[in-house]
């Protein structure tokens, strides 16, 4: 049975489901006691971003659903963000939900290829 899911985001975090069928379905594998390695890349880093305000009445906060999903899962889930996707849209890690760092490509990739299952939203 497979322990560690990785789950990757390349969907900007409003306007399409995949972001937060993301975040739920870590927070199942997290359920279930598996580990989990959640990756933003290209748009997606924008869900790594704090104080979002969705659309009314249509989502919820997917940056508060990170918070409480890093909160929660502790030491079995792993969120990466990637470094050259923020410098494309010009953030920066002080811009990222309180924790987060961005990585180089090859380290996202090497925790990709340790993964178990790999899922892409």
């Amino acid at each position: 049975m497979p322990t560690l899911a990785c789950l990757v985001v390349d969907h900007v975090p409003y306007g399409s489901l995949q972001p937060a069928e993301a975040i739920r379905h870590a927070g199942g594998a997290l359920g279930k006691g598996w580990g989990v390695v959640l990756a933003f890349m290209g748009a997606g880093v924008y869900t790594a971003l704090p104080g979002q305000s969705p659309p009314a009445g249509e989502w919820i906060s997917l940056s508060q659903a990170l918070a409480e999903l890093i909160e929660s899962g502790k030491e079995r889930v792993q969120v990466l963000v990637d470094r050259d996707s923020l410098d494309t849209f010009g953030l920066s890690a002080d811009d990222l939900v309180f924790g987060l760092k961005p990585v180089p490509l090859e380290e996202m990739a090497r925790a990709i290829a340790g993964c178990d299952r790999a899922l892409i939203f």
